[in-house]
């Protein structure tokens, strides 16, 4: 109870305020890449929280992850709930920011209780904000478990590992990736996101335990950053920043 109530708190602050900044969500392109960013109040507002929240390159980082997404289950004639999908990756990555995270938790569960409660206080139906809670919690997991649940956890899963470890040209079509990047650039993500990354380990270095980022944690704890594998594959990515 006392983790609800602390994201609830957090939320119930951030909430107002946010809802009153509609023109900055309403800067979005209505397209890229031949991808409809969803217009809906959720999508809106979703928006809204994550360039109010987040640094502008993690911003454009979960931007880019609903188009680098969409465009892959596109490829593969899937269809998925477009504002669910777009909620999911908008608030992907809020448990690595500070205010929305709790003493223990990993990220990924702390933004998924962030994103579920953000959605349901706003006027998600319980179907939908539980789509969101597993995209956001399974994003970076094992991708057979995270595609059992739907095609809203595919796009978040396979759009953020596509900008954190590089496109695969055979997934997209001439141009697409150049599109993404130029209506959301990456700002020298490869190095800003690892910096986010290790100073969560650095708040929280036992909150990661079986997950994503265990090793990234276990090896700054230890100060030997040389042994830190996600680092290493993001500064690999191929991507030039």
């Amino acid at each position: 109870m006392q983790r609800r109530n602390l994201v609830l708190a957090t939320l119930a602050l951030l909430g107002a305020p946010l809802l009153l900044r509609p023109a900055r969500a309403a800067a979005l392109p209505g397209e890229v890449a031949g991808v409809a960013l969803p217009a809906g109040a959720l999508a809106r507002g979703a928006a809204a929280l994550a360039r109010a929240q987040c640094p502008e390159f993690l911003f454009n980082h979960c931007m880019r992850t609903f188009l680098f997404g969409a465009l892959q289950l596109q490829r593969k004639k899937l269809a998925y709930r477009a504002e669910d999908a777009f909620v999911a990756a908008a608030l992907h990555d809020l448990g690595l920011l500070p205010q929305f995270e709790t003493p223990a938790g990993s990220f990924e569960l702390d933004g998924a209780d962030a994103a579920e409660h953000w959605a349901r206080d706003h006027g998600a139906a319980r179907g939908a904000a539980n789509r969101i809670w597993h995209a956001v919690e399974m994003h970076d997991g094992a991708f057979a478990l995270t595609e059992r649940q739907g095609a809203e956890a595919q796009l978040v899963a396979l759009g953020a590992g596509t900008d954190v470890y590089g496109p695969a040209a055979a997934r997209f079509a001439a141009g697409q990736v150049q599109e993404v990047l130029a209506a959301f650039p990456r700002l020298n993500f490869k190095q800003e996101f690892t910096s986010l990354l290790v100073a969560h380990c650095a708040r929280k270095p036992a909150s990661q335990r079986a997950t994503w980022l265990e090793g990234t944690c276990r090896a700054h704890a230890a100060a030997s950053p040389s042994d830190d594998a996600v680092a290493q594959h993001i500064a690999a990515a191929g991507f030039a920043e």
